[in-house]
């Protein structure tokens, strides 16, 4: 499972913006670590589009 770490509460997240060196697919689950100690989250990646400036923006459900 591939693993992104963020600052802020994780749980709020609808989409964020990654560097398209890893590739993400649609309806991937994810775990999403917090910087800050708030509790890490698993979320299945709804949409995965282009974000422009070599970035994918990952929307989640």
């Amino acid at each position: 499972m591939k693993s992104i770490t963020i600052e802020g509460n994780p749980e709020s997240l609808t989409a964020i913006m990654v560097p398209r060196e890893t590739e993400y697919h649609d309806h991937e689950t994810i775990r999403i670590n917090s910087s800050d100690g708030s509790p890490s989250v698993e979320k299945t990646i709804f949409r995965v589009v282009d974000g422009g400036e070599d970035k994918w923006e990952l929307q989640f459900e």
